[in-house]
């Protein structure tokens, strides 16, 4: 199922590797320049602005084939008949991103509009066959993972994931699976397995061309977890899809554990994140404890002139005191840039320089203390002076 690009799409972030090999100053910029010319990579838009106009141009080739489509065959309310029609649209994305992974195009924009199409129209198509909700979600969910898979593609993971994640509240919200008030366990334990299972997965270095992929179903885990036992959020969702409405007042079943996990997942994650140095963690640990005081302050009204005042002592007095702590470690927490290989491809860079004819050896040459000539020191009667 893999594409057939593995190799190109490898040597594209291999390349992104190797330029810390520069920072490092194990190659300079000349040998690096070599390395890209001698492997064969993908054609790849790293600027996002481009990026975008690309798959907004996608966008817009999708559009008038869809209404030229449209505009030839009109067949008025039968809603099969577009089903179809929009099956057929479904295969000819599927046709065009094989040609552009083909020619090696990846994250160019242009390729990112037309896999995105591919769930949406086989999506709709199965509403208008077949109006099962059921059958909606699973054909998007698949086709969205096989987009993940087949092409590397990112936005596709998270499509898939928050599909995956609907489906689940549609089981418990209308086909009442479970009873409610175990809803937010149930999407944190789900949480909990998409993050181990990816903690598995990370561990393959076959899997490494995946790791922006892995990066973004980290951070939707992640979220998915504070989310899931966020007191607001669960009280607010309550009142949204049952009958019985708590006022700000009234407490909910569990109120007690929602309440502890809502300051306690925040401050693991950022305990978690500097422990383990995943930046991931503590950025979302920092963000999550935010929104926990601002729950808070929801059902327990304080002036926002004295939350602010409060908040910006206390994020001073964090702040500068763990500068002054850690500003100058080499080692474990620090502000220093880190400049280490990801270990899964050292090897494979290794292999890159050899194949490349790269010397990565770098000669460094020490100035003696002791000169000669001129009489400092050990040559002194060489000079004028002794």
């Amino acid at each position: 199922m893999l594409a057939s690009n593995f190799n190109t799409i490898q040597n594209h972030f291999l390349l992104e590797e190797t330029q810390k090999l520069i920072k490092l100053e194990i190659i300079d910029q000349n040998q690096y320049e070599k390395i890209k010319k001698e492997i064969i990579t993908t054609k790849t838009n790293s600027n996002i602005l481009v990026r975008i106009g690309f798959f907004l141009l996608g966008n817009f080739l999708i559009s008038i084939i869809l209404s030229t489509y449209t505009l030839f065959l009109y067949f008025g309310d039968n809603f099969k008949i577009y089903g179809s029609y929009l099956f057929i649209l479904g295969i000819l994305g599927v046709f065009i991103s094989e040609i552009l992974r083909n020619k090696k195009y990846f994250s160019y924009g242009l390729d990112d509009s037309f896999i995105l199409s591919i769930p949406l129209f086989f999506g709709t198509s199965i509403a208008l066959f077949t109006e099962s909700i059921n059958l909606v979600f699973i054909t998007i969910i698949l086709t969205s993972l096989i987009s993940t898979i087949r092409y590397v593609h990112t936005p596709s993971v998270f499509i898939s994931l928050i599909s995956f994640t609907s489906y689940m509240g549609y089981l418990v919200i209308e086909k009442k699976i479970i009873p409610f008030f175990l809803f937010p366990i149930l999407f944190f334990i789900l949480a909990l397995v998409i993050y181990l299972l990816l903690f598995k997965i990370e561990q393959h270095i076959k899997y490494f061309i995946y790791k922006n992929v892995i990066f973004t179903a980290k951070i939707f885990s992640v979220l998915l977890a504070y989310a899931s036992l966020n007191y607001f959020l669960v009280k607010e969702l309550s009142n949204i899809l049952v009958k019985n409405k708590l006022s700000n007042t009234e407490e909910m079943p569990l109120a007690t554990l929602f309440y502890i996990a809502t300051f306690f997942i925040p401050i693991f994650y950022i305990f978690y994140g500097l422990k383990i140095r995943d930046r991931i963690f503590f950025c979302i640990g920092l963000l999550s404890l935010g929104l926990s005081f601002e729950t808070i302050r929801y059902y327990y009204f304080l002036p926002t002139e004295y939350v602010l005042l409060l908040t910006g002592i206390i994020l001073f007095i964090i702040v500068y005191f763990s500068i002054q702590k850690i500003k100058n470690n080499t080692k474990g927490i620090t502000f220093k840039e880190d400049k280490s290989l990801n270990p899964m491809t050292f090897d494979l860079i290794k292999a890159i320089l050899i194949n490349t004819h790269v010397n990565a050896s770098t000669a460094i040459i020490q100035k003696s203390p002791i000169e000669f000539g001129g009489g400092d020191f050990s040559g002194g009667g060489s000079g004028e002076s002794f």
